[in-house]
């Protein structure tokens, strides 16, 4: 087990989780997709204050996510040069875990979650990675809703998973081809 891990930690270089910025089009709407750096943490924040009244990740957790470019892969994507989503994944031997997503209040609906998912879903299935899991609170719906009409399947829940407000999680997993 310790020589496949290896072998694929060798292959995992900083060049293969490289970005390049790129205009998408969403919805019939121009973005700028692009690689989140640490000077979109205060506005990485600021987004999943307005999603959540509190903030999962704060500052720590975002630097340091930010650091670890050979393994992790985190995007923003900007309308008129402010940050309005973001996703992050980190990609291991077997499976790709996405780690946060949000999208601004005023951005929801407009298909830029379900963008950003199959992005990752996409760079998952280049790595080779053989599965994509999450973590969702439970009481989020919407959110769950989305993830099942992308293949996403329930796992298990973490009970007061979430530190903020002891909110529990749902281990979500979806198998790739």
């Amino acid at each position: 087990m310790l020589r496949k891990f290896r072998s694929w930690f060798d292959r995992t270089t900083p060049d293969e989780l490289q970005f390049e910025p790129r205009t998408i089009t969403v919805r019939n709407k121009e973005y700028l997709l692009r690689r989140m750096t640490e000077a979109d943490v205060d506005a990485a924040l600021a987004i999943e204050r307005r999603i959540y009244h509190d903030t999962p990740w704060d500052r720590y957790a975002f630097f340091s996510e930010l650091r670890k470019v050979r393994h992790s892969l985190y995007l923003a994507v900007e309308d008129a040069g402010q940050m309005v989503a973001l996703i992050g994944t980190w990609f291991t031997m077997s499976e790709a875990h996405v780690t946060n997503i949000a999208v601004d209040p005023a951005y929801q609906h407009m298909g830029l979650g379900r963008f950003l998912m199959q992005f990752m879903i996409g760079r998952a299935i280049e790595y080779g990675s053989e599965k994509v899991t999450l973590e969702v609170r439970t009481n989020n719906d919407i959110a769950k809703r989305l993830y099942h009409s992308l293949g996403f399947q329930d796992g298990k829940v973490k009970k007061g998973y979430y530190v903020s407000n002891h909110d529990d999680a749902l281990d979500m997993y979806r198998p790739l081809p």
